[in-house]
């Protein structure tokens, strides 16, 4: 395994200063880079309010981050092309043990690596927020990936606490994005076809499917309702299950009238700084009680 004692985080948005504080927690020196000094002041008030302050290193000079570097944690927009330069940069700048990571939610590794020298370095190593909060990791192979890589990276998660899967399939949305949008697409028809109010969609994932999944994962509870129940069931619901392929006219019309959700004031429901706030303290509040006793692998 890759013995790590520096840790360069490439990219200071709210996933990047939370990645940061993980890796501070750990133990390493850590170096969190942005273009920005506007992004890295933003990220300074994030990683000291999480008691890292003095543990993270500030930087908009590329090199200075990855210097002496022994793992990578990319953390730009989901931007193919930018993705792509800022890697190549990085495997120009790194030495040849470095551990090269992307934060992707939705971009192939496999056309992420493919702008690499060296393709087989690059691994997905995709996290979830607050990433100082969620106990998983999800480790998302490319189609050169090598299997040294990957076991570094399962160890390394080891190492911060961090449970993890790996996506051995280079797919777009990898495991967990993939289930998220398939009950978000469902979500979505509920409401536009007027079955359920948002208020209530949202209330019965929280209050019924959102306690039985944090016990339990699907397959499992289908093994407690019973395979034969299930198949009657499925063989009635699933060919009446949305497969639209775009989002809602009304949803695109919100995003176009800059209705984006928390960040600016009004999305499904109308948020203040105050409410927006209190709503992600509880969102981690409850994170932290149903993971609190979660095992490592």
């Amino acid at each position: 395994m890759v013995q790590i004692k520096k840790v360069a985080v490439v990219g200071a948005g709210t996933m990047g200063a939370r990645i940061a504080v993980v890796m501070a927690r750990a133990g390493y020196r850590v170096s969190l880079w942005s273009r920005s000094e506007s992004t890295l002041d933003k990220a300074r008030a994030i990683v000291a309010s999480l008691g890292a302050g003095e543990a993270v290193e500030f930087t908009t000079s590329f090199e200075a981050c990855l210097s002496n570097a022994d793992l990578v944690s990319e953390n730009v927009a989901e931007d193919v092309a930018l993705k792509q330069h800022v890697l190549q940069d990085v495997e120009r700048l790194v030495s040849e043990n470095c551990v090269i990571t992307t934060n992707t939610s939705s971009v192939s590794i496999t056309l992420l690596a493919s702008a690499l020298s060296q393709p087989e370095r690059l691994i997905g190593m995709h996290w979830f927020n607050p990433a100082d909060t969620m106990p998983m990791i999800e480790i998302v192979r490319g189609a050169q990936t090598g299997d040294d890589i990957c076991q570094n990276v399962r160890d390394i998660c080891q190492q911060l606490g961090k449970e993890t899967i790996v996506v051995n399939q280079d797919i777009p949305g990898f495991i967990i994005n993939r289930l998220q949008y398939a009950m978000l697409r469902e979500a979505l028809y509920l409401v536009d076809a007027g079955i359920g109010s948002v208020e209530d969609v949202d209330r019965a994932v929280q209050r019924t499917l959102a306690p039985r999944w944090a016990a339990m994962g699907p397959m499992k509870l289908m093994d407690f309702a019973g395979l034969d129940t299930v198949e009657k069931v499925a063989g009635i619901l699933l060919p009446e299950l949305d497969n639209s392929g775009e989002l809602p006219a009304w949803l695109k019309a919100k995003v176009a009238d800059g209705k984006l959700g928390a960040k600016s004031g009004e999305g499904f429901y109308a948020w203040t700084a105050e409410t927006a706030a209190a709503g992600m303290r509880h969102r981690d509040d409850i994170v932290r009680q149903l993971t609190g006793g979660a095992g490592h692998e």
